[in-house]
């Protein structure tokens, strides 16, 4: 059985959402790399898209249509992460009560995209390594070599060539993944795909969330944005907004999420009160208005957010009350 940081994806067409010159530079460098058969290191900040461009990568190569695996690599101890990517074996360490298939079985010769390459521990590094250089590997307490076809695709917001001279990521791991890169630059440089990313989270669907319009002052509010939370800041406000303004999306609106306060408490708003919220926090609220919508139906809310249960309890201990 995956665990929470996994997700099998096959047969899903990622969407390209963008027309700013460093967005189709990044895209038209996937297009030319999909083709082939060799590692892709992705790097960029933190939500900029990675794993879109890694679906991308999946999608336009000869493996669509085959499994695609992400796997956060900063979710999981040593010992489960080296489990979850290899696999064991009955008894092979504490809790190991039965078989596992490792990530890289379970793939075949899909895509094994590795988010957060940056968080593997040695051990993992110098497992990987080998894998990339034979295709071969060992479940935990096997002696039993297997073959692997997976194309691995890895990605990571660190300065991995810092990281080597700190003596905290191996060389000759870093060039074997380093084979064809794609840098993908933060949202605040590529301001021009805002209002198409804006209408593309307007239009998904959000359990019973309305949704609304926007307006043109509104909209260039958060193109002036720094947005240093990326896309994935971005998406996270479009989400909050839609559940408090069911008709119109106004300047108001956005400048009160902006700075952090309660958009439905005008009383709040209109005190001067400038604390700004933790995003856990926002996120927490989020899933507990989408629990609500789901009258309390776990499953429904992890099929509307596209998360796993295991995902939804996470987030709700995340936060003390």
């Amino acid at each position: 059985m995956l665990t929470d940081a996994t997700n099998i994806v096959t047969n899903r067409t990622p969407a390209v959402i963008g027309r700013s010159v460093p967005w189709c530079r990044v895209i038209s460098m996937a297009q030319k790399m999909a083709p082939l058969q060799m590692p892709v290191l992705i790097t960029g900040q933190s939500g900029v898209g990675k794993e879109v461009i890694a679906q991308i990568l999946h999608h336009w190569s000869e493996r669509e249509g085959r499994n695609f695996i992400p796997l956060n690599c900063g979710l999981l101890q040593d010992q489960l992460l080296e489990s979850e990517l290899f696999g064991h074996r009955k008894g092979a360490f504490t809790g190991a009560t039965h078989d596992h298939d490792g990530l890289f079985q379970a793939t075949n010769d899909g895509t094994l995209f590795l988010d957060e390459i940056g968080e593997l521990t040695a051990s993992c590094q110098a497992k990987l390594l080998r894998v990339l250089e034979t295709g071969e590997y060992r479940p935990l307490g096997s002696t039993t070599i297997k073959r692997t076809h997976a194309r691995i695709i890895a990605a990571t917001h660190r300065d991995l060539e810092k990281m080597i001279s700190q003596g905290r990521f191996r060389q000759d791991l870093y060039y074997r993944l380093n084979v064809l890169t794609i840098d993908i630059p933060p949202l605040n440089q590529r301001v021009e795909d805002i209002p198409l990313l804006v209408d593309f989270f307007l239009q998904q669907p959000l359990g019973n969330a309305p949704r609304p319009t926007i307006t043109e002052d509104a909209m260039q509010q958060l193109m002036a944005h720094h947005w240093p939370g990326n896309v994935r800041e971005l998406k996270n406000v479009v989400e909050r907004l839609r559940v408090h303004c069911e008709q119109e999306i106004g300047a108001a609106h956005i400048t009160t999420m902006l700075d952090g306060y309660p958009i439905d408490s005008t009383e709040t708003a209109a005190s001067g009160f400038s604390h700004v919220m933790p995003l856990a926090q926002l996120e927490k609220q989020y899933v507990e208005w989408v629990l609500e919508q789901c009258k309390g139906n776990v499953s429904k809310a992890s099929k509307a957010l596209a998360v796993s249960r295991t995902t939804i309890y996470r987030i709700l201990k995340s936060v003390e009350n």
